[in-house]
């Protein structure tokens, strides 16, 4: 849920689908729930079981219409909004033409919809980790629930130089497409360069998915019900304009309705009330047992002309927030090019080798693979890691075999 959005987000998608096998669509079902990971060590939850939200975790904020996104509603504090039920928290957006009220600085307003946000800010935050939020998300159009986070640095370096991490965003009238991206300085949808993905969960508006994030200095990994699909390498080199995600940031839980993104298609009178239920929220460290793991790729580029920038990781999942790709640099072997990353353990990535990435275009310089080692519809290579560091074998370019 970015602060301030003109929605841009549909042209990016369709780069990211033409350019990434990661951004296929999948369906994933709650019958098959994650496995306890035993690489994580849980540091923090909330399980929502009892009779009033714990307001020493907790913000319930209050305010009036268009304060951000033109969202139509205004957040209250009422128990109408926000409160438990049945071991869930409950965020309802509720239809009350010409609803008055004043928001948290005095202001005073009328809106015709009301709904609830809350947040940790001030109370938690958390600086890498894994985060899982189990929710059902609400039905209709006009709806746009978020689950996310924010910079705790937000009041002094204001957005989006804080950098926001969006876990999930949906709208309604895009039943079931769940979002993730990222915001930072370089990286934001007011200058058209959101890094963002999806995926299509069938019955998010029908039952609970677990979507999760995990978040180190190497990476930012988005998952539902432990199925990965969007993934933001950490290639900064230290430059906090594109990653700011070296500080605390807190969590937010909200439902908007209309706004510039959720409201396009208009709001749906009948799919009142909308709730947006959470079963849990929980937090865990990473055990010292099992740490990222060092994955060297090798290509030999010999036989070929480079151009453009050089030679890059680029295309399927493992650059799919990154434009262009990943760099790899020349060796002091004759045509070898190699990148080493730090990649989370036991997963596996797509991706290709691309010739002369050229700023500003997506055009060409892929290389093109036979069946033999292609997967998936771009036919890309393909990788798995598990817990100890990797060299890959060096490959030829355009080739599946291994070069001598």
């Amino acid at each position: 849920m970015m602060m301030f959005r003109s929605h841009s987000l549909m042209s990016l998608m369709f780069i990211f689908l033409c350019c990434s096998e990661n951004d296929t669509k999948n369906d994933h079902s709650e019958e098959n729930p994650p496995e306890t990971l035993e690489e994580w060590e849980q540091v923090w939850t909330e399980e929502f079981d009892g009779d009033t939200l714990d307001l020493s975790k907790w913000n319930i904020l209050r305010w009036r219409p268009g304060w951000v996104n033109n969202e139509q509603q205004a957040y209250t504090d009422r128990d109408t909004n926000v409160f438990l039920e049945n071991g869930n928290l409950v965020i309802q957006g509720l239809i009350e033409p010409d609803y008055y009220d004043t928001d948290h600085a005095g202001n005073q307003y009328n809106a015709d919809y009301t709904s609830g946000r809350i947040n940790t800010d001030d109370r938690f935050s958390w600086t890498y980790g894994r985060f899982d939020i189990k929710a059902k998300l609400p039905k209709g159009n006009g709806s746009w629930p978020a689950i996310w986070m924010l910079g705790e640095n937000i009041s002094s370096a204001g957005w989006p130089d804080c950098g926001e991490i969006d876990i999930m965003e949906h709208v309604g009238f895009d039943d079931g497409n769940i979002h993730g991206s990222i915001h930072t300085k370089d990286y934001n949808h007011m200058i058209n360069t959101q890094r963002s993905g999806s995926t299509l969960i069938s019955t998010a508006t029908e039952s609970f998915h677990v979507y999760s994030l995990e978040w180190s200095p190497n990476y930012l990994r988005y998952l539902v019900d432990d199925q990965p699909f969007f993934f933001v390498y950490n290639d900064s080199d230290g430059d906090v304009a594109r990653w700011p995600f070296d500080a605390p940031q807190y969590m937010i839980l909200n439902l908007a309705i209309g706004g510039d993104w959720g409201g396009a298609q208009g709001i749906d009178p009948s799919s009142f009330p909308m709730r947006m239920l959470v079963d849990h929220v929980r937090v865990s460290k990473r055990s010292e047992d099992i740490g990222d793991v060092q994955v060297t790729f090798q290509v030999d580029m010999e036989n070929m002309n480079v151009t453009g920038t050089g030679v890059w990781l680029s295309g399927g999942s493992i650059s799919s927030g990154s434009s262009g790709g990943l760099q790899m640099e020349p060796t002091t072997d004759s045509g070898v090019w190699k990148a080493q990353l730090t990649l989370p353990p036991n997963s596996s990535f797509t991706y290709k080798y691309r010739n002369g990435y050229f700023p500003g275009s997506w055009s060409g310089g892929w290389e093109t693979l036979s069946d033999e080692c292609g997967v998936g519809q771009y036919n890309d290579r393909s990788v798995s890691i598990g817990i100890a560091d990797t060299t890959l074998s060096i490959v030829c370019f355009n080739e599946c075999s291994e070069c001598n």
